[in-house]
């Protein structure tokens, strides 16, 4: 019995190297860097410039405290910047945290002009829970070229709780033909606020651009 535990065991462990998974990362609740900036760097900003053959355009980032990193109202944080679209290429962008499996970074969006100068910036009940995102959506106006993506730290120790529902499927065979049956369950699912995580944003273009 002992050596077929093992066997067991041993292969177990051997599928298990095997299969691919998703890295479960925790979120960062801590955040102490001296190095970092008293304004942002825009010249490496990335473009969200959108594909013409796109109707939503989407970009993945990844916030991570190896990263620039930047003192802002007395709190430091990573931080990214993002080029704007020029207005006639976009009827709204949408921008903030991607939902990690156990994290999700606590958004603090600022759009600045073409010196890097605060144009508008967002209260924390202008951020929303959307389908895979916690963000804020907006129009560029044609004052504004940059959006600064950092942290805010108030939320952070925090965590944002979900009840994920699903359903599932079972057929039943019998002398008679065949039925489904389906059933329910629910799962919490607890995402910490964090310093560290993925960053998506979202351009919608216009019906007809300019």
């Amino acid at each position: 019995m002992k050596k077929a535990t093992l066997l067991l065991a041993a292969a177990s462990a051997a599928l298990a190297g095997c299969a691919t998974t998703t890295p479960s990362y925790p979120a960062t609740l801590s955040f102490d860097r001296t190095d970092c900036a008293d304004a942002p760097e825009t010249v490496t900003a990335v473009s969200l410039t959108p594909d013409k053959d796109k109707k939503i355009w989407v970009l993945d980032n990844e916030l991570s405290a190896s990263g620039p990193c930047l003192v802002r109202n007395g709190s430091s944080g990573p931080y990214m910047v993002f080029a704007l679209p020029d207005p006639s290429r976009a009827k709204m962008v949408e921008l903030g945290a991607a939902l990690d499996f156990a994290r999700v970074v606590s958004p603090q969006v600022v759009l600045l002009d073409a010196d890097g100068v605060e144009t508008r910036a967002f209260t924390r009940d202008q951020y929303m829970f959307r389908p895979g995102l916690l963000s804020v959506q907006f129009v560029p106006q044609e004052n504004e070229r940059y959006a600064l993506v950092t942290v805010d730290p108030e939320p952070i120790g925090e965590s944002h709780d979900t009840i994920v529902a699903g359903t599932a499927t079972t057929t039943i065979y019998t002398g008679f033909g065949a039925s489904n049956w389906r059933s329910g369950h629910e799962a919490m699912m607890s995402r910490g606020f964090s310093y560290e995580g993925p960053i998506r944003a979202l351009v919608y273009r216009p019906d007809k651009e300019k």
